[in-house]
């Protein structure tokens, strides 16, 4: 059994240079395939495992075991019709894999589908039910957000609820995030209960109480203000009282 999550990463070009940087924080075996030797140098040099071979070829793909040695494969080439080739490959290979990759055109998007791709993001639409379905994987929400949503100023945020949260008692639809922050409360996960989002759409009698997550997107800059906003509030609450002047 493996002790870590074994990924291979397959075209280490611009998108997969700062997935694989953000996969490096985590628990994974990450290994960078590519048949073009520059851009394992490059790798090699960013202190990455590579491996040369052409994806093309199926003898060459049996090489990496994939049934039993990997566990997750991104397909990440600039070239859209090298993603499709890719997928059909590994799912003949590996039927069970999960493969995630990312499409250049809206056209190519049913073609990686069909391919047997297990989730496939459209760089140039990424709509409310993408964000639902990422939400719902969090290592895939994890790297996305840190890098295509990244390209756009988005992100994806879990800000927790302290006690001195000026949201705290507040109705959902009472929270008026795009007016003051420019962000989209998607939803809550409720301090109480089974630890599940839930769409804000459904939310309107929940009052914001401590503890409780909510879910936004928006601006990488209004993410963070936000929560300095929340952080300053917290530290208000908790500062000794100053001591009396009287004598």
């Amino acid at each position: 059994m493996k002790a870590k999550t074994s990924i291979a990463l397959f075209g280490y070009h611009r998108t997969a240079v700062e997935v694989a940087s953000y996969l490096r924080s985590g628990d994974y075996r990450l290994i960078i395939i590519d048949d073009d030797e520059d851009n394992l140098a490059k790798a090699r040099y960013a202190g990455f495992e590579t491996a040369r071979l052409d994806f093309r070829n199926d003898s060459e793909l049996k090489k990496l075991n994939l049934h039993k040695d990997i566990d997750v494969v991104f397909c990440l080439f600039p070239d859209d019709a090298d993603n499709v080739f890719l997928t059909i490959s590994i799912k003949g290979l590996a039927p069970d894999l999960r493969i995630f990759t990312i499409a250049h055109s809206a056209l190519a998007v049913p073609k990686l589908i069909a391919a047997g791709a297990s989730k496939v993001v459209d760089t140039h639409d990424i709509t409310g039910r993408r964000i639902s379905d990422m939400i719902n994987r969090p290592m895939i929400t994890d790297i996305l957000d840190n890098t295509l949503f990244g390209q756009a100023d988005l992100g994806i945020a879990e800000i927790r609820v302290c006690e001195a949260s000026t949201l705290r008692g507040k109705r959902v639809n009472e929270i008026e995030l795009g007016e003051h922050y420019n962000l989209i409360l998607i939803g809550v996960v409720p301090h109480e209960g089974n630890a599940e989002l839930i769409y804000a759409v459904d939310l309107h009698p929940h009052r914001i109480d401590t503890g409780d997550v909510l879910v936004v997107i928006g601006p990488h800059t209004e993410i963070k203000r936000l929560r300095k906003d929340l952080a300053e509030q917290a530290e208000q609450v908790n500062e000794p009282a100053a001591p009396s002047s009287d004598h």
